[in-house]
């Protein structure tokens, strides 16, 4: 299959989703990503307390899908899309004012858009793939590379903004680009009626169903559930990237490249531009696998997404066996920290997007949104539980020490469920690939 019919095969609503949530993950991890450094930066903030609130702000973030996913299956996939954009703006600018008593409010008003938003607009594109199940998980790589586009582009531009000019000014763009995001969410309203009035069509339907869950539909609930599970070791190690990482690159690494200083941002979105590289190679690959029935399973996928992951902080803890133990600054090469990245990159590339077909795909009809709120209501925990860990840094004796715990947390994990990844594959039932009954064409 070539690159272009296979980019051709995907449904069109893949890319005005996917530019709807470009914009939507520039605004809001933009805030997210970039909040450590700023609540150190501009509020004068320890690390601990910083890291520590941006557990608390990520983990909120990513357990209010959970509400959003059980709204949006008795209400619609429609309007929660564009309430919760129009959130997410106004916590951006709330933000922006820099004023300190809205600080709390600013962040919870973000997260509370994003929690509205991404259930539904994840539960659109998995119907969009109703009758093209083999396309699934490339099309939802597809759909990742845009995620990491807008992450991209939010760090490389909205943390140059906030070195060289304010966080004011850095936020209030943020706020302006999720407002820009509406402009393709109405297209989409526009264009595709049809794709909407069915899947509203379908969502009657299988609230008037409401059939007892059948012996697989409970098999493929445990088999979430074990991804849940492991989803929650995967994110509490990756989200060390935007925080302890984070602090590293500020306080321990050599930003110099051509004899100009680079602001933290360019460094942090690195795992965003490898991501973006990544996501189209991948997308051939698992077509061309599909087409030879050599795709390696989710499951399989997962345990190798923990293996990267393993080796990304083996190489961060190479590099900080030169970094004394009570160090509080040091001039390390920014070259580890770049391929640690690269190695996170895959690993998320293996997990995240493949998760996220994978639950769309499993999960009963009639609790798709809610099941996928529950796949980021654990990467909230995780994010919350990394937020907390990622204030031992100083306290370890060592931050090869401190590095060294995520890769004894992945690595036997990984190990494991590689070890089981058939059985799981088997309890999944999805071979043969059988398309979802009583759809809407």
């Amino acid at each position: 299959m070539s690159h272009e019919a296979s980019l051709k095969n995907h449904p069109k609503e893949l890319w005005i989703l996917s530019i709807t949530e470009l914009c939507e993950r520039f605004a809001f991890w933009g805030v997210g990503n970039l909040l450590v450094l700023f609540l150190i930066e501009y509020y004068q903030f320890p690390n601990a307390k910083a890291t520590h609130i941006y557990g608390i702000f990520a983990g909120c973030s990513t357990f209010l899908p959970l509400v959003g996913g059980y709204l949006a299956d008795r209400w619609n996939y429609q309007a929660p899309m564009l309430l919760g954009a129009i959130v997410n703006a106004i916590g951006c600018f709330m933000l922006a004012t820099g004023e300190f008593h809205l600080l709390y409010p600013a962040l919870f008003v973000i997260a509370m858009g994003y929690g509205i938003f991404t259930p539904s607009i994840l539960t659109t594109l998995g119907y969009t793939y109703r009758n093209k199940s083999s396309l699934r998980e490339a099309g939802f790589s597809i759909y990742y590379a845009s995620i990491n586009i807008g992450v991209f582009l939010a760090m490389l531009s909205l943390g140059s903004i906030a070195t060289y000019y304010s966080w004011n000014l850095a936020f209030f763009v943020a706020g302006v680009v999720q407002l820009i995001g509406l402009c393709p969410l109405f297209f989409y309203f526009y264009r595709y009626k049809g794709t909407s009035k069915g899947l509203k069509q379908h969502q009657a339907a299988i609230r008037s169903e409401k059939k007892a869950l059948t012996k697989g539909d409970k098999d493929r609930l445990v088999v979430i559930g074990i991804f849940f599970f492991f989803s929650i070791i995967f994110w509490t190690a990756y989200v060390q990237a935007y925080s302890s990482m984070s602090i590293f690159i500020h306080s321990f690494m050599n930003r110099m490249v051509g004899g100009i200083e680079l602001p933290e941002g360019v460094f942090l979105s690195s795992e965003s531009f490898f991501l973006i590289l990544l996501a189209p190679v991948l997308a051939i690959l698992y077509a061309k696998l599909q087409r030879k029935k050599m795709d390696p399973s989710p499951a399989t996928k997962t345990g190798l997404s923990l293996l990267f992951l393993a080796a990304c902080f083996s190489v961060m803890v190479l590099a900080c066996l030169s970094i004394p133990a009570n160090a509080t600054s040091a001039s390390v090469s920014s070259a580890p920290l770049i391929g640690a990245y690269f190695l996170m990159a895959v690993g998320e590339m293996l997990l995240a997007p493949i998760g996220l077909s994978m639950v769309s795909n499993l999960a009963p009809a009639r609790f798709t949104a809610m099941l996928i709120g529950g796949w980021y209501l654990c990467v909230g925990l995780a994010y919350y539980l990394g937020g907390l860990l990622a204030g031992l840094m100083s306290n370890v004796g060592g931050l090869e020490n401190f590095f060294s715990i995520f890769v004894v947390m992945t690595f036997f994990p990984g190990l494991l469920f590689l070890f089981f990844a058939r059985r799981i594959t088997k309890m999944s039932h999805r071979e043969p690939v059988v398309e979802r009954p009583n759809l809407p064409k």
